[in-house]
């Protein structure tokens, strides 16, 4: 299969070599590792984010299209048509066109796409969490109405289209919509990434962790609250958190002032962006308890899976898809109830039986959604859909 393929997350070359984020880097690199080529037709970085490009493409089959800079959205739809033109230019030689969505030019990239078969994976929600984002009330409801405007057009091409969702809500909600319709999920995850151990929490103090975005709708305060629960209870608990602060949202400067006000400064611990790969690794391996409290409906967090396969006991909030894809494997919660997360960290402390069968039942579960497992289920229906495309109807 040639496949083209778009998302807004940029990349770069560098000395030849193609570089982006790790998460999207390690899923191009397991679909190219399937098929004959794969052509990105992806933005260039803009200011620091270029520092953000850590992860070096490894395949040599895959080929980078320049979009031009990723700029503000608003700045990015106003170039939608010079962004179509290369698109056309680029997409003759290609059998089908994937595109991770939600994604603002997806309409553009859509309709650029010569007459190819489209495919789209869907990972998320622009309508959700909107209420949290850190914006004045106007700007909200502008986000809201052209999310809406770009939610509608996405499903007028799903329509059409092969779809993957990574969200059993969302495929509840679209499967009497859309024809095509393949609930999936998206991993970073490799077979020789896993670290075994059957039990964690054995020394003091206990660690928590929690990895990815530094977002006030992760539940980052709810996971504060519940480590002052803890520690007022006599419990000796330190709370890691790994990943990018999001700009515009103080949620670490105000659990910076809330640490000191309580006292807390020696056991919270805000250590950065690490790139994926052995150093982020390391924050798993010396973890006791992984903690996610998103408080909106999301995907699936591919956190929860790095987690997993280190052999961590998982506490999640019963959002999103979370629920449907690991119940069983994790201890799920309300969202949005900090002392619901402190009961759970220690039932987990409490209760060793448990707590090493929750690791188990984790570490298996992550074993069956690997970037190998994953890459080739989804390259194996696209390549069935092409067919179909292809052939005339009688």
């Amino acid at each position: 299969m040639r496949l083209g393929f778009h998302y807004h997350i940029p990349a770069a070359i560098r000395n030849g070599s193609i570089y982006t984020q790790g998460g999207l880097g390690c899923f191009l690199d397991s679909l190219a590792s399937n098929i004959e080529f794969l052509t990105c037709f992806l933005h260039s970085p803009t200011g620091t984010e270029i520092d953000l490009l850590d992860y070096q493409l490894k395949n040599e089959n895959i080929r980078l299209v320049d979009l031009g800079p990723h700029n503000s959205v608003p700045k990015r739809l106003l170039k939608s048509s010079s962004i179509k033109k290369i698109i056309n230019e680029n997409c003759n030689n290609l059998d089908l066109m994937l595109i991770r969505a939600p994604s603002p030019l997806l309409p553009a990239v859509a309709s650029a796409s010569n007459k190819l078969p489209v495919a789209l994976l869907i990972v998320g929600d622009y309508l959700a969490g909107i209420d949290d984002l850190p914006q004045p009330k106007w700007r909200k409801e502008l986000i809201r109405l052209w999310s809406w405007w770009n939610a509608q057009q996405q499903l007028k091409i799903a329509k059409q289209s092969l779809t993957f969702v990574n969200s059993h809500d969302l495929f509840k909600r679209l499967e009497r919509k859309v024809p095509n319709l393949i609930e999936t999920r998206t991993t970073t995850l490799s077979s020789g990434d896993f670290y075994t151990r059957e039990d964690t929490c054995q020394k003091i103090p206990i660690r928590l962790l929690y990895t990815g975005r530094m977002d006030r709708a992760k539940g980052l305060l709810d996971i504060f609250d519940a480590v002052q629960i803890l520690v007022e209870s006599g419990v000796d608990i330190m709370f890691d958190l790994v990943g990018m602060q999001v700009k515009g949202d103080p949620v670490l400067d105000e659990i910076t002032e809330k640490s000191k006000k309580f006292g807390l400064e020696e056991r919270i611990k805000h250590h950065g962006y690490i790139p994926l790969g052995p150093n982020l690794f390391q924050f798993y391996k010396q973890a006791d308890i992984y903690v996610i409290a998103s408080q909106a409906s999301e995907g699936f967090p591919r956190t929860i899976w790095e987690a997993m396969a280190h052999s961590l006991p998982v506490i999640a909030t019963q959002v999103g898809s979370i629920p449907d894809f690991i119940s069983g494997s994790a201890l799920l919660i309300p969202p949005r109830s900090p002392q619901d997360l402190a009961k759970a960290i220690s039932q987990l402390l409490s209760d060793q039986e448990y707590r090493k069968k929750i690791i188990r039942n984790g570490y298996r579960l992550a074993q069956l959604n690997t970037l190998e497992i994953r890459a080739k289920e989804m390259i194996s229906s696209m390549e069935k859909y092409v067919t179909q495309f292809s052939t005339p109807k009688k």
